[in-house]
């Protein structure tokens, strides 16, 4: 089979929305939990919260049963297409520690600091950057007055893996509401669970400063596993405003930088461009057990002749040969890799997915 440079996101695209599993230290909590509140009034409650402004350390990790990756394999320089594979596999396999900056819906700072190298996404009003110390590049997105933030990146914190996991509740699943203390602070911890055995996941579970409605912690679990899948949580957290400055960034010399521009409301309603083989990926099922169809050729798919070297290697470690492609299973999600390009992708386990593929 050929493999296609364009497939290593494709692996990596189920997880991008929850990069870490909670990983928190002990901590004495000096507060109360809060009077009790149902279900509807903390989803009410996450929802007001979109303009506070607090900053802190965020820890990072997962379990997903994927194999570690050898030194040859995690380290040294992007392949000569200029896409490090290594990297992307790296941030949803390892442990990692971000600090995290928010002054209300329009400016937010991300900073990645650990064996990835430097790492930052910084939004400051229609102004986003993202920039990436190790490869000395940078990506500077202009976005509407009207854009909305999911318009634009956004990096892994406990609000954005929150709002992801609110919004895919649907009638299959189970929401429950209980209180506590976390960090000093009493919160409300709303708990997803599907209502159907056929998927990987067995919960998801946000933790939500009473006082604020900050999301200090977000995880998915895996069905059948003991510890936390994937998830992001706060190990310190500051409710006070952060200084302008934070959110203020200049490329350091040296930086090659690539513009771009966000498209308004008001464009996307007008245009209807279309580029030739670019098609909507399509969404079959619903719910817990949906699964995502990305055609051959088309968006994630599109690549060059094939993956040589070190990126070929590393997607014979993480994939298996099956009939008629090649097999990523986690305990969280499941990918296959059809010979002829085509990307099938959902939290079900892998006969689900090639029955799907047929």
């Amino acid at each position: 089979m050929t493999f296609r440079r364009g497939w290593i996101p494709a692996i990596v695209a189920p997880v991008a929305v929850v990069v870490a599993a909670l990983a928190v230290p002990a901590i004495a909590d000096a507060a109360s939990p809060p009077p009790a509140k149902t279900a509807a009034q903390v989803l009410t409650l996450i929802a007001g919260s979109h303009d506070a402004h607090y900053s802190g350390t965020v820890v990072q990790s997962s379990d997903l049963g994927l194999p570690q990756l050898p030194t040859s394999m995690s380290s040294g320089a992007p392949s000569s297409s200029g896409f490090d594979a290594a990297s992307l596999v790296e941030l949803i396999t390892g442990s990692h520690t971000a600090q995290v900056y928010v002054d209300g819906s329009s400016k937010q700072r991300v900073q990645l600091l650990d064996t990835l190298g430097e790492r930052d996404l910084i939004r400051n009003g229609t102004s986003v950057w993202t920039y990436d110390a190790k490869a000395h590049t940078a990506t500077h997105v202009t976005a509407s007055a009207d854009a909305t933030t999911g318009e634009t990146p956004q990096a892994a914190t406990p609000a954005t893996v929150a709002d992801r996991l609110i919004a895919s509740i649907t009638p299959t699943t189970k929401v429950s509401v209980s209180t506590g203390t976390f960090l000093g602070h009493g919160v409300y911890t709303l708990t997803l669970e599907p209502k159907t055995s056929d998927t990987l996941v067995g919960s998801a579970v946000i933790t939500v400063d009473a006082a604020t409605g900050v999301p200090l912690s977000a995880q998915l679990d895996a069905r059948g596993q003991s510890m936390p899948a994937v998830g992001v949580a706060f190990n310190k957290v500051d409710f006070s405003t952060p200084g302008a400055d934070v959110f203020a960034f200049t490329p350091p010399q040296g930086t090659t930088v690539r513009d771009m521009t966000a498209p308004s409301h008001e464009t996307k309603g007008t245009h209807t461009e279309h580029k030739p083989g670019a098609q909507k990926p399509s969404v079959i099922g619903s719910g817990w057990t949906s699964i995502v169809e990305v055609a051959g050729g088309t968006g994630v798919t599109t690549g060059v002749s094939g993956l040589t070297g070190s990126d070929a290697r590393l997607l014979n470690e993480l994939t298996k040969q099956v009939n008629g492609g090649r097999m990523l299973q986690t305990s969280l999600f499941t990918v296959f890799l059809r010979d002829d390009g085509t990307v099938f992708a959902g939290a079900v386990p892998s006969a689900t997915l090639l029955a799907a593929a047929k």
